[in-house]
């Protein structure tokens, strides 16, 4: 599973707790995406707690088209 957190109030106790969640069954999670506003904060607090890989950050989107979509694999991270 790859995790997408949106930045906005309440997600870094609803980030952990999908987490959470997500480990509590055996499911992996190979990393993080932020989506949305940056908050380098926030960010900062979900990596350092739940020790993912972060996979980048990706603008929220306006219109969700296929172009938009395809453009946003420019901010991810993949190794």
């Amino acid at each position: 599973v790859i995790l997408i957190s949106k930045n906005y109030l309440g997600s870094i106790n609803h980030t952990l707790l999908s987490i959470e969640a997500l480990k509590s069954r055996n499911i992996n999670v190979k990393g993080i995406i932020f989506n949305g506003v940056k908050n380098e904060a926030s960010e900062s607090i979900i990596l350092e707690r739940t020790k993912l890989n972060y996979l980048g950050s990706i603008p929220e989107l306006e219109n969700i088209n296929k172009l938009a979509v395809k453009s946003s694999g420019d901010y991810l991270k993949f190794e």
